[in-house]
């Protein structure tokens, strides 16, 4: 009966679809464009660089919440992956770049869970030089590249002459005119001398090989999907696995295997997630389940080369400069932590304890027993059960209820009986039949610890802790200009990045303020036609003592 059923707020989103392509008259409405505009393409190891992100699909269509990067070395292995989370389609992100990386060129991918499946604008590539002062670059065989792969160059500016302009002074750019007055990203940085010509630019997917029609497809509408696999030789399509996230919030997820054994966790709006706990709802069964990485296994064309990087005794100026603005932007060029926004988890609870309201009891037996009307506790086989009332029917619940601890499902009635709720902040009660995904619970008890640490309670034997990629938390620059103290003398500019803003809105023009370090800096804008595809528009500047 309707009546009877109550639902979590945001976990109950069903799967079954999750894999296969979302059905139109003929087309095919999730396709998807990704482009993306990099802060500077050379960087010291260590160092932070900026990028916005775009994942937009035919007319204008904006489908995955999730993007993916990844730092890729010459031998197609990934040193750096993230996911971002998309807000109608954009973000802006962050590379750490590892600190112990190689000297080299490497090159950065964005793409969704999705894009790669559909022609080569799903991927975007563009190559990074960089330099770690501690690990110089190995000897490489040089490699005169082909025709074959074509990287795509930014259009000059409209004045398309190099901009001058002294150290430490201030500097005006206009932008050129646009027929969209859309949004734009803008970066300068100090140029790459050695990634040669004919690899500066981006390029797109058509370096890689094509798919494998027999590769899992995994839309990502609503948030991240976690992909895991039952790896029991038999594979009981009935039983349920649970997969908790906790982090600054927890939410639960469920799913049931399909035939080949695959499972899919629904996250939905969760962003922030330290670990995962997976368990079964067969706790007589050793669980034996593998997390697949949601990064997508690349492989280059066979005849995709790196350029290679030589580093020679004339560059030691030019290399000096660049470590000294890493270190300085470390300490001198402060950003801001946005954070998540939180969002709603847990279930619409029919009537909520706070404990701190009553006197404190040794377990949770007693204070439930003492408190809690609307659950029953008894004892049958010498086994605590917790029984839970139909307020509905006015009776009580012959089942078992779901019960949580900031949100990770408890099968011991027996260990949770004998636990002391010292650390437990409230108990939340659902007084009808519950229906989560597939499964139905006769009522939920979910108790939330103060500090959402699961107030010291074990975890179960039969759970496993599952370490798991993090979707990338939200910083921002304090100011465009990296330094919002430029006019000090006395404080120490050395940046070899003048410029980031990302998404700001078209105005005629903007102020740039050069640093310490003389030399040939970039302008980079990236910007929307009215078919929301973005242009790029390069520019120089030429900084002098």
């Amino acid at each position: 009966m309707k009546l009877t059923r109550r639902i979590l707020s945001i976990i109950l989103i069903p799967l079954a679809w999750i894999i296969l392509p979302i059905p139109s008259n003929g087309q095919d409405p999730v396709s998807e464009n990704i482009f993306a505009h990099v802060s500077k393409n050379i960087a010291v190891a260590g160092e932070r660089v900026w990028f916005a992100v775009s994942a937009i699909g035919s007319g204008k269509k904006v489908y995955s919440k999730i993007a993916y990067l990844e730092l890729v070395d010459r031998n197609g292995q990934p040193v750096f992956q993230t996911m971002i989370y998309l807000e109608n389609g954009h973000a802006e992100g962050y590379l750490d770049i590892p600190e112990q990386l190689q000297s080299d060129h490497y090159l950065l991918r964005f793409y969704t869970r999705i894009s790669p499946f559909h022609g080569n604008s799903g991927v975007f590539n563009q190559f990074v030089t960089i330099i770690n002062p501690n690990r110089p670059p190995q000897p490489q065989q040089e490699i005169k590249k082909t025709d074959t792969y074509i990287f795509q160059k930014p259009q000059l500016l409209n004045n398309s002459a190099t901009l001058t302009a002294k150290k430490r002074s201030e500097l005006k750019i206009p932008l050129p005119s646009s027929e969209n007055s859309g949004t734009v990203s803008i970066s300068i940085s100090l140029s790459n001398p050695y990634l040669p010509d004919s690899y500066h630019g981006f390029i797109d997917g058509s370096i890689y090989k094509k798919p494998s029609s027999r590769e899992t497809y995994i839309p990502e509408p609503f948030g991240h999907i976690i992909y895991t696999k039952n790896l029991h030789a038999v594979i009981d399509t009935t039983e349920t696995f649970f997969v908790s996230a906790h982090g600054s919030q927890s939410v639960l997820v469920s799913a049931k295997p399909n035939l080949k054994g695959e499972l899919f966790f629904e996250l939905g709006a969760l962003k922030d997630y330290n670990f995962l706990i997976a368990q079964s709802s067969n706790t007589e069964k050793q669980l034996n389940i593998s997390t697949q990485s949601p990064f997508y296994p690349f492989e280059f064309m066979d005849d995709f080369r790196f350029p290679s990087l030589t580093i020679e005794e004339k560059d030691r100026p030019f290399l000096m400069n660049l470590i000294i603005s890493s270190q300085i932007d470390t300490f001198f060029y402060p950003e801001k932590n946005e954070g998540f926004e939180p969002i709603v988890t847990g279930m619409l609870a029919d009537i909520t304890y706070l404990l701190d309201d009553y006197n404190r009891f040794e377990d949770i037996a007693t204070t439930l027993k003492e408190y809690v009307p609307e659950v029953m506790v008894r004892k049958q086989s010498k086994k605590t059960l917790f029984k839970v009332m139909n307020k509905p029917l006015d009776n009580i619940f012959r089942e078992n209820p779901l019960i949580l601890i900031d949100a990770m499902p408890i099968f011991d009635a027996d260990e949770l009986a004998t636990f002391n709720p010292e650390k437990i902040k409230k108990l939340d009660i659902l007084t009808r039949e519950f229906l989560f995904n597939k499964d139905q619970f006769a009522g939920v008890l979910s108790f939330t610890s103060f500090d959402n640490d699961f107030g010291g309670f074990e975890l179960p034997e039969n759970a496993l802790y599952l370490s798991y990629p993090n979707i990338q938390r939200p910083m921002k620059l304090e100011t465009p200009h990296f330094n919002d103290n430029w006019k000090e003398s006395n404080y120490p500019d050395f940046r070899s990045s003048l410029y980031w803003n990302s998404g700001i809105v078209h105005t005629g023009t903007f102020g740039v303020f050069t640093s310490e370090i003389t030399g040939d800096y970039e302008i980079l804008i990236s910007m929307p036609d009215q078919r929301g595809k973005s242009h790029v528009l390069k520019g120089r500047i030429q900084v002098t003592d």
